[in-house]
């Protein structure tokens, strides 16, 4: 695992030492809060800190700061509707639990993977050519993985952003640093969840950082902040909908991209739905080919969250594969910008199951020529490099309104 850590589902973050009342979306997590703006008496303070029996010198009272996270995000935990270690999101419990997560009832597969196992069914990808001005397209979806009975299923992770059992954990941020003609695959770090996210609360999408946090190591940190937008706050007892499955919205009207907890549940969504690539909506291209818009702004999203993205793999950006960058290592590289894609199209934020078996994705090195761990899957959605061929057709050969795959199921978000 060699990349900073992107993103850390959000949800309420609350340590059950007694019941506690279910919370409405953000948890502890809200800046208005945190910051006082909306009083002075707030209570999440001592959801996470101690003042005198603290163990840890940032007052935390876990002895690590992933273990706190794991407190409430981990896959025992009952204080969030997020489990990051399996990549799953819960229903939010009654008011009267004493807890936050109803552990019965699984909402769906997170967007982003998990650290430990994920649910990504990247051995099931199905892809359908369509007509695109005069030129033959292809979008492809990528479903929840199932078992035979057809229920979520999780599969070990072949490659994630941050090592839970190391809690200091240092990795590489793949092409940090400004273009080289000189040899430089980038500069390490150390990385803590909060490298990305603000456990306090900044209005942000995810709680991410305008700007990453970079520790000890050679990695350079960015100088202007990167703002992602967030959706609107649920009401008060609801929470977001993390999972894959989302709504084909309009711009003028963001919102009905969003599904929050409740109207999962309401709606009687199966758990297995929704599309991991998510390059549009619906999957197809028949009914409309909407960008994704997980923050329900379509217009904002693609070219907010690559800039994010960037902040630490600099000379991974590009606005055309033709272009010469100059640097020895990072020469061209795909486009991440204006064509209706994220560096979130074809990766996962936490960590992905998907399987590199074939000759030669199975031994990918890394950037300037490392050896990398034999099956690294580099946080891709799909098998080996499915993921070209899940937007691309190199023969020419294919034509409007074939399908490649076992049809989904459902076919719609």
């Amino acid at each position: 695992m060699r990349r900073l850590a992107l993103l850390f589902a959000g949800g309420a973050l609350w340590l059950l030492l007694a019941a506690v009342p279910v919370l409405a979306d953000g948890g502890p997590h809200v800046a208005s809060i945190n910051s006082g703006v909306g009083g002075i008496s707030a209570d999440s303070c001592a959801g996470c800190h101690r003042a005198h029996t603290a163990q840890t010198d940032s007052l935390l009272q876990a002895a690590t700061e992933e273990g706190l996270c794991l407190s409430c995000h981990g896959s025992t935990a009952t204080g969030a509707t997020t489990n990051v270690e399996n990549g799953v999101q819960y229903a939010l419990a009654s008011a009267s639990s004493g807890t936050v997560r109803d552990t019965s009832v699984i909402l769906g597969a997170l967007r982003g993977g998990g650290f430990v196992t994920s649910a990504i069914g990247s051995d099931s990808t199905v892809r359908v050519a369509y007509l695109s001005g005069s030129a033959v397209r292809e979008n492809a979806k990528v479903p929840v993985k199932v078992d035979a009975g057809g229920a979520i299923t999780g599969q070990a992770v072949t490659s994630t952003h941050f090592d839970l059992g190391n809690p200091d954990f240092v990795g590489m941020a793949w092409g940090n640093g400004p273009v080289s003609a000189t040899p430089d695959p980038g500069g390490d770090t150390e990385l803590t969840c909060t490298s990305c996210h603000n456990p306090h609360g900044n209005n942000q999408y995810r709680i991410l950082n305008p700007i990453p946090v970079v520790g000890s190591g050679t990695a350079v940190a960015a100088t202007t902040d990167v703002d992602v937008t967030d959706a609107p706050l649920p009401q008060a007892g609801d929470t977001r909908n993390y999972t894959v499955i989302q709504l084909k919205g309009t711009e003028s009207a963001p919102s009905t991209y969003l599904l929050y907890a409740s109207q999962v549940v309401a709606g009687s969504y199966s758990n297995v739905a929704g599309d991991y690539l998510h390059r549009k909506l619906p999957w197809n291209g028949v009914n409309g080919t909407a960008n994704d818009a997980p923050n329900g702004l379509p217009s904002t999203f693609d070219t907010q969250i690559t800039a994010w993205c960037t902040q630490c793999h600099t000379r991974y950006a590009s606005d055309g594969a033709s272009s010469d960058s100059g640097d020895a290592i990072f020469t061209h590289r795909h486009y991440t910008a204006g064509k209706g894609m994220a560096c979130t199209t074809c990766h996962v934020a936490h960590g992905s199951n998907a399987q590199m078996t074939g000759i030669y994705s199975a031994n990918m090195d890394y950037p300037g020529g490392a050896a990398a761990p034999v099956g690294d899957s580099r946080l891709l959605k799909i098998d080996n490099r499915g993921t070209c061929q899940a937007c691309h057709d190199p023969t020419g050969t294919i034509t409007v309104g074939t399908q490649v795959g076992p049809t989904p199921n459902p076919i719609l978000p």
